[in-house]
């Protein structure tokens, strides 16, 4: 598939704003968004945080990179991945065979912040192990081909920032 039609795929830690910031992007792009999370738990009929409870990490991150590797053929996509999807090696290897990540970074403070008390985000802990998440994940997330600092932008300015860069 040409790579100016391949899909976007956003990545980053929880509370980066990829899933406002991937709405946005769709619109400026004219590309249909689809939030991964979303998907999965459309798929599975369970919360993410059901999913994690009831059927462990591996299953979720199976059926995550499943869902990802269903996108195949679907063209002009933006996808808002969750938090740990390019962070999993079979995953970030279906994204970069597909199309175009875009680590969209921000710092850990205001990522943190706007989990507020992690509602919806059963990944999430404490502070100090929410820091060694973001530690454990920032090698994955430093491979994306695209990396775009979106702190102080508003979603549409992060979108156009990326749009420029794509």
């Amino acid at each position: 598939m040409e790579r100016r039609r391949a899909p976007v795929f956003l990545v980053g830690f929880m509370g980066a704003g990829k899933s406002t910031i991937g709405r946005a992007l769709g619109s400026l792009l004219g590309r249909e968004f689809v939030d991964l999370d979303d998907l999965i738990v459309e798929q599975d009929g369970r919360s993410i945080a059901r999913i994690l409870e009831e059927s462990g990490e591996p299953y979720f991150r199976d059926l995550e990179a499943r869902l990802l590797a269903g996108l195949r053929g679907r063209g002009a996509l933006v996808v808002a991945c969750g938090g740990g999807t390019y962070a999993h090696p079979v995953s970030r290897a279906v994204i970069d065979g597909l199309g175009t990540a875009v680590w969209i970074q921000a710092p850990l403070a205001v990522m943190l912040e706007r989990c507020g008390a992690g509602a919806g985000r059963p990944l999430l802990g404490t502070p100090d192990e929410s820091r060694a998440l973001y530690e454990i994940r920032l090698p994955a997330y430093r491979t994306a081909p695209l990396q775009v600092d979106v702190d102080g932008l508003t979603p549409e300015e992060a979108a156009e920032r990326i749009a420029a860069r794509l």
